[in-house]
């Protein structure tokens, strides 16, 4: 696993290293991290170099380039990576998820709100990584639930759409697929639709918005469901 961490000021960033180096003592080969002194040298990065992270710790408050618009470059390259944000500043938190950030974590930071966030960061990380496989004329094909948007029902077959914009059509029910995935990631809003919570980008009324601009409507019968299954999925993320 690959971790960033974006700060300023090089004592937080020491700090930052301490606790990561502190939360993964049992495993150190775990995780390698990089360390990034402005928001600008990790934007560079992420423009020039083909390897990129899983997590990112960055610092909101920095200057030229704050974290907002640090994390606005990820999502650019990146809509599924975690964005932990770090900031003195509780009140711009709101803005935080504009950018579908993970958590928040507010300074001086504390080492077991640390251990907490990070360990649900590798929770979400794992789910991500669950795979689904199916069969297509004969030949086995396998993705990662993490990659699914949302899965659609036609008649007797299933449609899986990928966050990259490619689709596989098999042969198979809702129920199959329902009896597959984790419910901490997704969630079914209608007969046809069963999509994946770290893909929503808004709720308008009675229609989700995905990240690809695909809308779909919530029914009626759905509507309770959706409700407190997203409530799970956000609480999940920031408790």
């Amino acid at each position: 696993m690959n971790i960033a961490i974006c700060d300023d000021n090089p004592k937080m960033v020491g700090q930052i290293e301490n606790l990561l180096l502190s939360f993964f003592e049992n495993d150190p080969n775990q995780f390698n991290y990089e360390a990034f002194l402005s928001g600008e040298s990790l934007v560079e990065h992420l423009t020039n170099s083909v390897s990129s992270f899983q997590i990112y710790l960055l610092d909101v408050e920095m200057k030229s380039l704050d974290g907002f618009d640090v994390a606005r470059a990820i999502r650019e390259k990146d809509q599924q990576a975690i964005i932990i944000f770090i900031t003195s500043h509780v009140e711009l938190m709101p803005e935080a998820f504009e950018v579908n950030a993970f958590h928040y974590l507010i300074k001086p930071v504390d080492e077991i709100k640390v251990k907490q966030v990070l360990t649900k960061a590798l929770e979400q990380l794992t789910l991500r990584k669950m795979i689904l496989q199916f069969t297509i004329q004969k030949k086995v094909h396998t993705v990662y639930l993490g990659e699914v948007e949302y899965f659609e029902s036609m008649k007797r077959k299933m449609i899986i759409h990928l966050k990259s914009g490619e689709e596989y059509e098999y042969y198979g029910t809702m129920k199959e697929v329902i009896d597959k995935v984790s419910p901490q990631l997704f969630t079914q809003i209608h007969n046809s639709f069963v999509i994946n919570m770290d893909y929503v980008q808004v709720k308008s009324g009675e229609t989700i918005v995905m990240q690809s601009g695909r809308e779909i409507a919530i029914t009626k019968k759905f509507h309770q469901t959706f409700q407190r299954a997203y409530r799970n999925y956000v609480l999940m993320r920031t408790k």
